[in-house]
């Protein structure tokens, strides 16, 4: 699972929401170089970190807070500084992206520390190097140029990323996506758990979770279902004999079982005249895990009708209704250019088909 609990420590890894809202000519560059940002910089010192992360932590952040009224924002750099832990996750929303990062160290990081361990620039490759302020601790960062702007990045976390710009539109969910819209820098979103894992398994199997990939997902199994249960070895050869009328073959039949002098074995055979191409199919009908031995057939029956010369272009194919091949028939398959179809492929190759005229088709 990607998501572990343990029981022992009675610890669940949180998942934080973190926005790039300061500075982010700085921000992203430092990001992709394992660093998450925030600002703050007035407060940016080892001490200040020590400080809060003490036993009295939350009296002393508050005692630094109170020259600048005790703003409602500063809940984001206790959690930014506090609350985060090695092993956490932050999803860090882009337009129209996400990124999902994992917290490497338990302690975060100052200005002083992090101008030892990484280079700053901004998105022009320009260095950006400590400078003063007129504040409360005298630090921040500016920019070499000269241009003597405050750069306000205070405190930094060290991630690793786990997936990078993930599409919003194709793999969050409506739950996802309405907490990405929240405008403030940060927030514990551990209870979308769910909804991250499903959007980075989606995002890992090339899989979008919009709707239609969901409709075809759900209707594909269905599919699959019914036909192992309902149909038999012949009538799910008349079923592909369907799929190839309906996606436009030309002539389509089945060879007889006994035909005479054939090597190997296809069992549906369709023409595609516009495109002078043949596929030759070798079909089979049961569940679990096809062997090689239909790639052999599909094989020796492709390479005889390779000898007669008539101007057509010859494709091989395997259609399963099992649930996968054996490695075996995969490597087979690979060294003979044999194209292989199980039972979900074959499932949706139906249903983006279009199933409206399969009524009495077999």
């Amino acid at each position: 699972m990607i998501f572990q609990k343990t029981i022992k420590n009675k610890k669940i890894m949180n998942i934080w929401l973190h926005r790039i809202s300061y500075c982010a000519e700085v921000s992203y560059p430092l990001l992709e170089k394992g660093y998450l940002s925030i600002g703050w910089s007035d407060f940016s010192t080892p001490e200040f970190i020590a400080e809060v992360c003490s036993e009295n932590g939350w009296q002393n952040f508050e005692k630094h807070l109170e020259d600048w009224g005790s703003p409602r924002n500063r809940y984001n750099l206790w959690r930014f500084i506090v609350d985060m832990k090695k092993g956490d996750w932050a999803i860090v929303p882009m337009s129209n992206t996400f990124s999902i990062f994992e917290i490497e160290e338990d302690k975060a990081l100052s200005i002083p520390e992090i101008i030892n361990l990484v280079e700053i620039t901004d998105w022009s490759g320009n260095s950006v190097v400590i400078g003063e302020n007129d504040y409360l601790y005298n630090t921040g960062i500016k920019n070499e140029t000269g241009d003597n702007s405050l750069i306000d990045l205070g405190f930094f976390r060290k991630v690793k990323p786990i997936a990078i710009d993930i599409s919003r539109y194709e793999y969050a969910d409506a739950a996802l996506t309405s907490r990405m819209k929240i405008r403030q820098t940060n927030a514990d979103i551990t209870d979308l758990k769910e909804s991250i894992e499903k959007a980075l398994t989606a995002y890992k199997k090339e899989k979008p979770l919009n709707i239609y990939s969901q409709i075809v997902e759900k209707a594909s199994q269905q599919i699959l279902n019914t036909m192992q249960s309902e149909l038999t070895p012949d009538k799910f050869e008349s079923l592909i004999k369907w799929y190839f009328k309906r996606i436009g073959a030309t002539n389509v039949y089945i060879p007889a079982k006994n035909e005479s002098g054939k090597e190997g074995d296809a069992d549906v055979v369709a023409t595609f005249e516009a495109i002078k191409t043949i596929i030759y199919t070798q079909v089979k009908f049961y569940s679990g895990e096809t062997s090689s031995w239909a790639i052999e057939q599909i094989t020796d029956y492709k390479s005889q009708k390779d000898g007669i010369d008539d101007g057509y272009s010859k494709i091989a194919w395997v259609i399963s209704s099992s649930d996968s091949f054996s490695e075996e028939a995969r490597n087979m398959a690979k060294v003979a250019n044999i194209q292989l179809f199980d039972g979900i492929t074959f499932a949706t190759m139906l249903l983006e088909a279009g199933i409206a005229n399969l009524n009495g088709a077999i």
